[in-house]
């Protein structure tokens, strides 16, 4: 089988990589995430991003076996070398599509909230366009620039975060966490697994892991930014509950926005949400520039373009066209709650679990059981020539 050409888009560092991953899942708390958990968990919504880490980390580890069979390619190299081009065509394809889908949604959300909550008299396609220039910006500096920005960021993420969620502590009311199992443990266990759809991570690193500066540290990133992400999601719901309890929760189109305006510390610390919009308006453009990204980079890998950055302006442009086909806000939410956030694991968690096992397969058997992929073999040989040269060169000297 031919192998699928490689890209030059340059190695990234554990920690820069780890952040990337943290803020590009956990980024769906300033959405409307929150509110549609609590209002399928209950009381026990919590629970439900916690349940489906575990789902992720397993999937994760599952992959991770698999591909080591195949260090230093990622998933579309290694369908091109066991399957053909045209799977890894038709892979790409759904992986792009996956990507492209969760962006635009990102984006008209994201600029509904801005619209909604800051700038009401500004016309949505003013607010989305310049969204889309600075994504554009910051998906045309590469990856590694995305993974940097990402960890400078990083810090200003976790500590306003967690500014926005201690601040409204005085009125908590852990009563409301109760019946504590919500729904019941089988339907909790059941948006858990349906909601992995959030966790990117499984489909994400399976594409990076060749642009990994220190490869053995793979599982590293993985296990991280999945367990960062799932507690950041559990802790956010769980303020949540206890502040505005389930019955509105389901109501509540901004949660975030909602837990910044109750903060009243006194005569002066109040009204804090204006501070807090910088926060996720920034989250949501890292969230966009890497999943555009993604698009350009797996097309042009696809196709065998030596370049991805001249796609980023097509992709961009219907990128802008899909975030205005949903005529309004509520339709964008009952997409996100309906289609995407019930189906979306198929493809971000399922399909690369499966493609995974699948190439594993065909190499264990087209190599009679043996580990290793044809190149390793000549790797291999190749050593093993130059080890016997050595020998032959080290007996010619003891001769003499």
């Amino acid at each position: 089988m031919a192998k699928q050409a490689s890209i030059a888009i340059g190695r990234v560092g554990i920690i820069e990589l780890t952040a990337l991953l943290t803020i590009y899942t956990a980024t769906d708390v300033f959405l409307s995430f929150p509110s549609r958990v609590a209002s399928e968990g209950q009381s026990m919504a919590w629970a439900i991003p916690l349940i489906s880490g575990v789902i992720d980390l397993l999937s994760f580890f599952i992959v991770h076996i698999c591909f080591k069979r195949f260090p230093g390619e990622n998933i579309l190299q290694v369908l091109t070398r066991t399957m053909g081009r045209f799977i890894t065509i038709l892979a790409a394809l759904v992986f792009i599509l996956f990507f492209l889908t969760q962006t635009a949604l990102v984006m008209r959300e994201f600029t509904e909230t801005v619209v909604t909550t800051v700038l009401p008299a500004t016309p949505t396609g003013v607010v989305t366009l310049a969204f889309l220039v600075v994504v554009v910006y910051y998906a045309h500096k590469g990856l590694e620039g995305l993974t940097r920005t990402a960890m400078i960021f990083s810090y200003v993420f976790l500590i306003g975060l967690a500014l926005l969620l201690i601040l409204p502590l005085p009125w908590f009311n852990a009563s409301l966490l109760l019946p504590f199992w919500g729904r019941g443990l089988t339907s909790t266990l059941w948006f858990g697994m349906i909601n992995t759809s959030l966790f990117c991570n499984v489909l994400i690193l399976s594409i990076m892991y060749p642009a990994i500066r220190n490869r053995n540290k793979f599982v590293y990133i993985g296990v991280v930014s999945i367990i960062l992400a799932a507690l950041i999601f559990s802790v956010v719901v769980l303020v949540f509950l206890g502040i505005f309890t389930v019955a509105p929760m389901g109501k509540i189109p901004f949660p975030l926005y909602q837990l910044a305006r109750v903060i009243y510390v006194g005569r002066f610390v109040q009204r804090m949400e204006s501070i807090f919009i910088f926060l996720w308006v920034a989250a949501a453009v890292i969230k966009m520039g890497f999943g555009l990204w993604l698009a350009a980079y797996l097309y042009a890998q696809a196709f065998d373009m030596p370049v991805y950055r001249p796609l980023l302006a097509p992709f961009s442009l219907l990128l802008y066209v899909l975030s205005f086909l949903p005529p309004d806000f509520p339709t964008v939410l009952a997409i996100s709650a309906q289609i995407f956030e019930p189906y979306g694991w198929t493809v971000s968690v399922a399909l690369p679990v499966l493609l995974a096992i699948l190439v594993a397969l065909v190499d264990h058997f087209s190599h009679g059981g043996r580990k290793g992929t044809p190149d390793n073999e000549e790797e291999e040989k190749g050593s093993a020539k130059k080890g016997k040269g050595r020998w032959r060169f080290r007996r010619r000297v003891l001769v003499r």
